[in-house]
């Protein structure tokens, strides 16, 4: 089995991209792993304390990470 993993640091910007040190931050890690000819995508998110994952919650992280996945696979199935 292939396994791939991608570590990022991600920060809320200003338009100037400018960290907004108000915001919470997060880690993400992907892991792509091979199988049989199928990648499988494995999404963990992160936060430094349960505090900052509400206050993202809150803000609809929830739903906008959803519509980007989702987005993703109709991509996906468009380039197959």
């Amino acid at each position: 089995m292939n396994q791939r993993l991608l570590l990022i640091l991600f920060f809320f910007s200003d338009a100037d991209g400018n960290i907004d040190e108000t915001m919470p931050s997060s880690e993400i890690t992907l892991e792509f792993i091979d199988m049989d000819g199928k990648t499988r995508l494995i999404n963990r998110t992160e936060y430094e304390s349960a505090e900052a994952l509400n206050k993202v919650m809150d803000m609809g992280m929830l739903q906008g990470i959803t519509e980007t996945w989702n987005r993703l696979e109709e991509r996906l199935k468009e380039v197959k």
